[in-house]
């Protein structure tokens, strides 16, 4: 083990920091190892700076003290509270591919233990031979706008005033074009036109693919659904409400649409 691997300790819906300098840090696997922490899985996720890093599912802790300052955080509050791109990235792949090891452990066709695959990224059954890779659930996001306008919702889970971009699962057999006009219509009933796309982000709650779009304002009166929005409002782009935290695709969207639109005027 090197000095300066890095173990992403995630238990149940947490993530182990050590936030005893003010800022989230993400411990080495020889603290983890003075820790005396038990774990089910280790799985080498990818590098930081040329350091290994793992991703680990660690055992209930039972008799064991934390260091000062370490803490398990929500997965979802300690992604949003890193700045860092890429370590944004190691928590999101670790925690999918920890999600898909632990349910893929038994053949879904024939009930036997799957093996790890040495040739492709799989769990492999050694009865009837399927493989199983990881899944990812691919859903959309759309800021749709209108002049200087942009429409924003918020759902009953976000933090108080929030408003942020829609978003959507894709259907089976649906292009992501069609899952952006069919999720806003059942969302609040408007029709879109002139959908570009903008970029994508690891979401993994559990192991969603969020790809971000801009639409145009077609037709349509706000009609919000009330089993998937709590509000949703036009917004002057001078007078927006809170908005997500920074790291998120769906603010870097919002900004991005902010400042096109202030430099065209």
């Amino acid at each position: 083990m090197s000095q300066s691997d890095l173990w992403f300790v995630f238990q149940n819906e947490t993530l182990l920091l050590d936030m005893s300098l003010g800022y989230p840090r993400v411990p080495t696997g020889v603290e983890i190892s003075a820790i005396g922490l038990e774990f089910e899985i280790k799985h080498l996720i990818g590098s930081y700076h040329e350091t290994s890093s793992f991703a680990v599912q660690a055992r209930p802790l039972v008799d064991i003290e934390l260091p000062t300052g370490f803490i398990f955080l929500p997965i979802r509050q300690a992604l949003l509270s890193f700045s860092d791109d890429h370590i944004f990235y190691l928590v999101s792949r670790g925690r999918e591919l920890l999600h898909w090891i632990k349910r893929t452990q038994f053949c879904g066709c024939c009930g036997a233990q799957t093996r790890s695959c040495q040739d492709h990224p799989a769990n492999a059954c050694p009865s009837c031979h399927a493989l199983f890779f990881p899944q990812i659930s691919p859903a959309m996001l759309v800021v749709i706008w209108r002049g200087d306008e942009i429409l924003l919702g918020r759902s009953a889970h976000f933090l108080p005033g929030v408003y942020s971009a829609l978003a959507g699962f894709v259907d089976p057999g649906e292009s992501l074009e069609a899952c952006v006009v069919r999720e806003v219509q059942e969302e609040v009933g408007l029709c879109v036109k002139n959908i570009q796309y903008f970029s994508s982000q690891s979401w993994p709650f559990p192991s969603n693919l969020m790809l971000g779009f801009f639409a145009e304002y077609e037709s349509g009166d706000i009609q919000v659904d009330q089993n998937e929005l709590e509000d949703a409002q036009w917004f002057n782009i001078h007078n927006l409400p809170a908005l997500p935290n920074t790291i998120s695709l769906s603010r870097r969207m919002i900004d991005a649409h902010v400042w096109f639109q202030r430099t065209r005027q």
